[in-house]
């Protein structure tokens, strides 16, 4: 490995990891979901990595190893048959009394072989110790999503150039993810969560974008087709109608995320009014974002600032298709901790960053609100990570020339 700035995270990264096992009286955590082992390991390839306390990691490679120890600085074992691990791991003079799994994600059918392979072990859930270690950020990684955030700002620009009637909604997203991919997005958008996925940048225009999805978000649109059954709809842009744009980028791993509503022309003044106090709300929670702040308080604060308002069937969704949070962490994962639900445990920590996004959704009309990242400091108020104006931003009925 030659990034000598990453090595040295990666040792204090599974440094700590084997610290928390030790205390949970784990001999070893074995991860296979592929953003852990990037995390971890500095390297996708297939295999287990072995993090256990008080010894340096090792990589059991199945596939790849040539590549695998070019991009990590760890003792790299090949692994022709997932079978052979116990021996292997017993080779490397490692205990398997009791294992640590990534529960949260970990398919039961691969569980199911891990139980085969150690008939004798206690197989337990270290996904809790992983995420909480991923929830706070290190210098190294908040410089690399400062660099997300560029492309996103890069995005937003482009896309109040392009917008103007008769231009379809599908044509905008794939126009902004086209310039966002030459500003050095990646395009592949990894989650965490179960058949949560995330598709091209959404661009919501009008009616459709009041739409529910499968989408854990507030908003989510039609999309193009029921099989994608999220996005944009393909459907020519007019003026008088809201623009939701809701772009992830993510820039050599690490993600940044933001909103923004354009209108080619003027909002209703309904729209207006509920977009405006997107800003406001989002103003108010951000002179919260300090380190002890309690994170479930964040999303009390919100909504009833919404309710107060009459607006508060409308917030994050409506009636019965409102999502119950206000934000959420990211990182390499787009659904990252701390999620900022009504009854989230914990504080706020120097080194988290928060995705917080107050919108409002008006079936028949369309959605509008605003998003920003931020980073949590010591002192002052958070660090935002995608610069551009909140609005709403109108733009003249005919777009710009």
């Amino acid at each position: 490995m030659r990034d000598e700035k990453l090595r040295e995270e990666l040792r204090a990264r599974c440094t700590a990891l084997g610290r928390m096992l030790g205390e949970a009286d784990l001999d070893v955590a074995l991860l296979q979901q592929t953003t852990d082992k990037y995390y971890f390991a500095g390297t996708v390839q297939q295999g287990f990595l072995a993090v256990a306390p008080e010894r340096e990691p090792v990589f059991f490679c199945r596939k790849g190893v040539d590549r695998t120890s070019e991009e990590s600085p760890w003792q790299v074992v090949p692994l022709e048959n997932p079978k052979d691990l116990p021996g292997v791991l017993q080779s490397a003079g490692l205990r398997t009394r009791r294992i640590g799994l990534e529960g949260d994600v970990l398919p039961l059918q691969l569980y199911r072989q891990m139980e085969r392979m150690f008939p004798e072990a206690a197989l337990e859930d270290a996904s809790g110790a992983v995420r909480a270690l991923r929830a706070v950020k290190s210098p190294y990684e908040l410089q690399e999503i400062r660099t997300a955030g560029a492309a996103w700002t890069e995005m937003m620009e482009e896309t109040r150039r392009l917008l103007r009637p008769g231009v379809s909604d599908h044509e905008i997203s794939i126009r902004v993810d086209a310039h966002g991919r030459l500003h050095g997005g990646q395009g592949l958008m990894r989650t965490r969560g179960f058949n949560f996925e995330y598709f091209a940048p959404h661009v919501l225009w009008g009616p459709p974008g009041a739409v529910p999805a499968h989408f854990d978000g507030p908003t989510g649109g039609s999309g193009p087709h029921p099989s994608i059954g999220q996005g944009s709809g393909a459907r020519p842009i007019e003026a008088g109608s809201p623009i939701l744009c809701d772009y992830a980028v993510a820039v050599r791993g690490y993600v940044a995320d933001g909103t923004r509503s354009f209108v080619l022309g003027r909002l209703s003044a309904e729209l207006q009014y509920a977009a405006e106090l997107a800003g406001e709300i989002l103003a108010e929670v951000e002179e919260a974002l300090r380190p002890g702040t309690e994170v479930g308080a964040l999303f009390r604060m919100a909504q009833e600032r919404a309710e107060r308002h009459g607006l508060g069937q409308h917030f994050m969704g409506f009636g019965a298709d409102r999502v119950r949070f206000l934000g959420h962490g990211i990182g390499l994962e787009l659904d990252e901790l701390p999620v900022l639900t009504a009854r989230a445990p914990g504080v706020l920590q120097t080194g988290m960053v928060v995705a917080i996004e107050p919108k409002f959704v008006f079936p028949g009309l369309g959605a509008v609100g605003v998003e920003d990242s931020f980073a949590i400091r010591d002192e002052g108020p958070a660090e935002v990570l995608t610069r551009f104006d909140r609005g709403p931003i109108v733009l003249p009925p005919e777009g710009l020339r």
